[in-house]
């Protein structure tokens, strides 16, 4: 043996404590099939986690193979142990769903602060959580009402069905009273030979399906409330309210339909229409059945922010625009942009790409700028359009995630 290697040796003789109190430091944890082996004080540098903690993962050991089991996503693992070996630095793996990796940092006791910069604003929580009251005849008039896919089939479908064709049904006295009230007023006063028209108009046929249609919507609303079993729920649902404005605007209207014919009541017609818009609200009603129509609903709230910036690049394009084809325009002696507001509502319907004809430009600077407002419009309605249809995407996929973990809580 030369003197290099004895030096060798020698080395490695006094480095032997290290490496023997480097190997009791090490443990294997298994993730699915899969080992990782990491020093248990890299782990020591977060406490409150549950890898950094021996008495959380105690329960985790495997006494015949020395090792620590979990049952666990192995991808997201490795962020995991990333953020071990590099205090602090968590990243999400591009393939995984946000979703997953809340559920599986929550799990690992990671740190709530840093979790909330993983939250997005479309996320769904993987636990959906049902509140179901306590007695037994109120939990079935409360799942048939607000989750009739819960029944067994074909029942769900039939529930479904007849919301919805009830929800149907009351739209056609509705109809039937806007289309003369709206359309042909003049003309049906003149066939008639009345002066006046008293509204409502009501069929008798249609005016059975009225009463039948309130009659449904009170029921299925005091059962609702009635079988909740939290009061809350029924006051932070929004369709519970549009039920409530359709009842109530639906009713004034059959009370003032006996009220016209013995003319207790006078100039009802202003304040009718106003009615016919609460009555269509009724049509929304479907929402509660149809979960893409709800979804939608979401997306447009959740876009807000996009939808105001397309509102003030509209406006700011339009005065922009508006303005330049005035001045380019006003010039030409058979000019359409007869003022200002001409000029902003030619750039309004270019930059929408409507294009009604009314007004259009003539000369041609001013066409080469309605060009050019045309070609910024497409641009400006297409990057919220494309967020909008990519965040109603999502939605369907996590609601979808969403339902394989339904679970139904008694509450107290």
């Amino acid at each position: 043996m030369n003197s290099r290697e004895i030096s060798n040796f020698q080395q490695l003789i006094k480095l032997h404590p290290l490496l023997k109190d480097e190997q009791r430091d090490r443990i294997t944890i298994m993730i699915s099939g899969k080992k990782f082996i990491v020093q248990n004080r890299q782990l020591k540098v977060f406490p409150e986690t549950l890898l950094g903690n021996e008495d959380k993962r105690r329960i985790f050991y495997d006494n015949k193979l020395h090792v620590y089991r979990f049952n666990r996503h192995p991808s997201i693992f490795e962020s995991i142990l990333y953020y071990y070996l590099n205090p602090g630095i968590l990243i999400r793996p591009p393939h995984i769903e946000p979703e997953i990796f809340y559920d599986e940092l929550r799990f690992w006791n990671i740190d709530e602060s840093l979790i909330e910069t993983f939250i997005e604003e479309d996320m769904i929580p993987l636990d959906n959580i049902r509140f179901l009251p306590v007695q037994k005849w109120r939990r079935i008039i409360w799942k048939t009402l607000m989750y009739p896919e819960s029944i067994h089939f074909p029942y769900s479908e039939l529930v479904i069905g007849i919301c919805i064709l009830t929800t149907l049904l009351s739209s056609i006295p509705f109809i039937g009273e806007i289309i003369p009230t709206v359309t042909e007023l003049n003309k049906l006063q003149n066939i008639l030979n009345v002066e006046q028209i008293f509204f409502p108009l009501y069929i008798r046929s249609f005016y059975i399906i009225e009463i039948l249609s309130i009659t449904i919507f009170s029921i299925e609303l005091n059962l609702r409330i009635i079988s909740a079993p939290n009061f809350s729920l029924i006051i932070y649902d929004i369709i519970n309210f549009l039920d409530l404005i359709i009842i109530l605007s639906s009713s004034i209207c059959l009370i003032s339909y006996h009220l016209h014919n013995i003319r207790y009541i006078n100039n009802f017609l202003s304040f009718y229409y106003w009615l016919l818009i609460l009555k269509s609200f009724r049509i929304y009603r479907l929402a509660r059945y149809m979960l893409r129509l709800r979804l939608l609903y979401k997306t447009i709230a959740i876009c807000l922010n996009e939808i105001c910036a397309l509102i003030i690049s509209v406006i700011f394009c339009m005065l922009l625009f508006g303005t330049l084809i005035y001045i380019i325009d006003n010039s030409e002696p058979e000019s359409n942009t007869r003022n200002i507001l001409d000029g902003f509502w030619l750039a309004f319907i270019t930059l929408t790409t409507l294009g009604y004809g009314d007004i259009y430009p003539r000369s041609f600077e001013a066409r080469i700028a309605a060009g050019l407002c045309a070609l910024i419009g497409i641009i400006i309605f297409s990057m919220p359009t494309t967020i909008i249809f990519i965040k109603y995407t999502k939605l369907i996929q996590n609601k979808w995630k969403q339902n394989r973990n339904i679970r139904y809580l008694i509450s107290s």
